[in-house]
C-alpha cells in the first residue's frame, strides 16, 4: 500500500486540475479541491477523489447526501485496484453508518418520535402530530 504522501502525488499526477490542500481532516470541496490530513488514509482520501470524480458538488437533501456519500464510497472501491490500496469494506460501511445515523435522528419527530419525512425545502414533517422542524446538526458535526 502506498503512503500517504506517494498517494497524493500520483493523484495530483493523475488529476492535475485537482487541488490537493493539507487540512485538519480529508474533505472534498467542490469543485476541485481535496484537503487531507496527517491521520487520513489512503482509503479515504480515494472516498474523497470519489466525490471529486462523481462531480458531488451539491445535495438538496439528506438523504441524497447518504446517497452521494455511498457513490463516493463505491468510486473509492473501484480506485483501489489503480492505486494499490487495500479496500475495507468494515471502513467503508463504518463511516457510512454514521450519515445513517446520523439521518435516523434528525428524522425524529421530537414530539412523538416518528420518522418524519423532509420535504423539497429542507423541512422535516410529522404525518403523525404534525409536528415541522428542520434538517439537524450536519453528519460531521453528529
Amino acid at each position: 500500500m502506498p503512503s500517504l504522501k506517494t498517494l497524493v502525488a500520483k493523484i495530483h499526477n493523475d488529476y492535475p486540475a485537482l487541488v490537493i490542500k493539507s487540512g485538519e481532516r480529508a474533505q472534498f470541496t467542490p469543485p476541485n479541491i481535496l484537503f487531507y490530513a496527517p491521520n487520513t488514509t489512503p482509503l479515504e482520501l480515494l472516498h474523497e477523489l470519489g466525490h471529486y470524480l462523481t462531480k458531488h458538488h451539491s445535495y438538496t437533501s439528506d438523504i441524497e447526501l447518504v446517497r452521494i456519500e455511498s457513490e463516493a464510497w463505491e468510486q473509492a472501491h473501484d480506485l483501489c485496484a489503480k492505486y494499490q490500496v487495500k479496500w475495507d469494506d468494515d471502513v467503508a460501511q463504518d463511516h457510512l453508518d454514521t450519515y445513517r445515523d446520523w439521518l435516523h435522528v434528525t428524522s425524529l419527530c421530537k414530539n412523538c418520535n416518528l420518522a418524519g419525512y423532509q420535504d423539497a425545502a429542507g423541512l422535516y414533517h410529522c404525518a403523525l402530530c404534525g409536528a415541522k422542524w428542520p434538517s439537524r446538526l450536519r453528519p460531521e458535526d453528529y
